[in-house]
């Protein structure tokens, strides 16, 4: 038995070295329970009347000891009528590894026609494009391998520093929405990030949205997102969301499915049922990722919550 969950852990391992190839940076899919910023810096200030803050902390595989965590912390705001800037950091353990990083992001609005807001506290119809810096150190800890030849010269370094360059646009008119980022461009030697072999893709982001409103408080949300990355490897977001509105606060329930494509065919990923409470300022959000392939049903599911804050923007001087 004791064989058997030595075996399964190193196929996890290895299915998690290539997980990272296939989506990138380890917390991207926080998106779903915290805001569009994670993936696209043009989301930064969408809001000229707020500073958004949130915490998010992703648990992946339950049912595994010492089983991959990370966490985000971002910030952004409106800075003028039209400048807007943001910053996250994020925390990511993996067995050996460890990965710490922070992004520093800039966006710019373009009002189109009519100022408009679909509900109170949503973005206006405008235009936005923005750029981002990532800085990323990755360590690892010798004391928890176990090579066979500990003197091979690719093992004796165990820490890098990596760069990235991320680029976005998006917009929003009358409830429709849509967003196209680049991110992950090597500002240098990348291939520590995976393996020491396989250097981390640079991956475009397409989103399309619409939010629907049914009825007086009553909100319905479709949104799809395709990612493609420069190892022509494809994934697929299915979102749906509704949002209840009950004077200032709001509940929001929906479901994601996740697919993906590659040299080797198509597999179905994952279902994750979403939840988000708006109570006043605060922003509360819970998603249960329920893995569809072999390995992931093996080693269990995972849990992503965010925590975070609406708070009046603190540069909003009247524009």
């Amino acid at each position: 038995m004791k064989i058997k969950k030595i075996l399964f852990a190193g196929i996890c391992l290895l299915f998690l070295q290539h997980s990272y190839s296939q989506e990138g940076l380890p917390f991207y899919e926080h998106y779903l329970v915290a805001d569009n910023y994670l993936i696209n810096p043009s989301f930064a200030g969408s809001n000229s009347e707020v500073l958004r803050l949130r915490a998010t902390h992703y648990s992946q595989w339950a049912g595994l000891e010492d089983a991959p965590s990370t966490q985000t912390l971002s910030a952004h705001s409106r800075i003028t009528n039209r400048l807007a800037g943001g910053f996250y950091a994020f925390n990511d353990r993996n067995g050996a590894t460890s990965m710490r990083g922070f992004n520093l992001s800039a966006a710019y609005h373009i009002p189109i026609g009519d100022q408009f807001s679909y509900y109170e506290g949503e973005e206006d119809n405008q235009f936005s494009f923005g750029l981002s810096f990532n800085g990323i150190s990755q360590v690892f800890d010798r004391t928890k391998w176990n090579a066979q030849h500990p003197e091979d010269p690719y093992l004796q370094d165990t820490s890098f520093f990596l760069s990235y360059f991320n680029l976005g646009a998006n917009f929003h008119y009358n409830g429709i929405y849509g967003g196209i980022s680049v991110l992950d461009m090597p500002l240098g030697d990348n291939r520590p990030i995976v393996n020491a072999i396989e250097p981390l893709p640079t991956w475009y982001y397409f989103q399309v949205g619409y939010k629907w409103n049914l009825s007086e408080g009553i909100q319905l949300e479709p949104s799809v997102l395709m990612n493609l990355n420069s190892n022509s490897e494809r994934q697929i977001d299915l979102t749906l969301r509704s949002r209840l509105a009950m004077g200032e606060n709001a509940v929001r329930l929906g479901v994601n499915y996740r697919t993906d494509t590659d040299e080797s065919g198509a597999q179905a990923l994952s279902i994750t049922p979403l939840v988000n409470l708006e109570i006043g300022s605060l922003r509360i959000g819970y998603a249960y990722k329920m893995g569809l392939t072999d390995i992931s049903k093996e080693a269990g599911d995972g849990h992503l919550i965010s925590l975070g804050f609406d708070f009046g923007n603190p540069f909003n001087f009247g524009y």
